[in-house]
């Protein structure tokens, strides 16, 4: 029985897992219909995307889409450090921008 659950706990964490982190200052923000962009100081891509210009976040009714955009704002207008947990790539495979899944204000 043991041995199945932590096989469980094993399997449903990497289902949810994301690819690295990147951390530092925001430079630059851009807002476009659908997403925002973001320019980091350092910015990592662990998921290799084909394009590091910048790190992408969905805008969406969702409220933990509006909670990261509220966050990296407050982040950009204060010069606060940010961890950023990236996710795939925005296009889909390595195509794409570096996805940001969550957002930590230092």
């Amino acid at each position: 029985m043991y041995k199945l659950l932590s096989l469980i706990l094993l399997f449903s964490s990497k289902a949810s897992a994301y690819d690295g982190w990147s951390i530092g200052s925001i430079n630059q923000i851009r807002i476009q219909e659908a997403r925002m962009l973001i320019v980091q100081e350092s910015a990592d891509n662990p998921a290799q995307c084909s394009n590091t210009d910048y790190l992408y976040l969905t805008q969406g009714e969702q409220i933990h889409y509006k909670n990261m955009f509220s966050a990296l704002l407050t982040a950009y207008a204060t010069k606060a450090e940010v961890r950023l947990a990236l996710k795939g790539c925005s296009e889909g495979g390595k195509n794409g921008y570096p996805v940001i899944s969550q957002v930590w204000i230092q």
